[in-house]
């Protein structure tokens, strides 16, 4: 099952260089993004959608595509996800 996450965002963290993590409610990416790769994703996710946070505890993944947060359990690819947020969104896929 895919469907939109309500709750994604980044927060920024760091006393001397700022490091970026995604955050779902209560759950935190381990993974701490340096400025320069926080901008290369935000380019990315325009085009294609980008996978920011698993649990594979829970087999749940998180991707960011057009600004928008996704998070499926099914192990889907990102043209899956691209496809999904473009039919939600009433875009087609050119």
């Amino acid at each position: 099952m895919i469907r939109k996450e309500k709750k994604g965002s980044f927060i920024e963290s760091g006393t001397f260089a700022t490091k970026y993590q995604f955050s779902a409610g209560k759950k935190i990416s381990q993974t701490k993004l340096s400025k320069s790769k926080y901008n290369s994703l935000l380019q990315i996710q325009t085009l294609d959608p980008v996978k920011i946070m698993a649990d594979q505890e829970k087999s749940r993944t998180w991707w960011m595509f057009q600004d928008g947060f996704y998070i499926e359990n099914e192990g889907m690819s990102g043209d899956d996800v691209k496809v999904f947020a473009l039919e939600m969104s009433g875009k087609k896929n050119s």
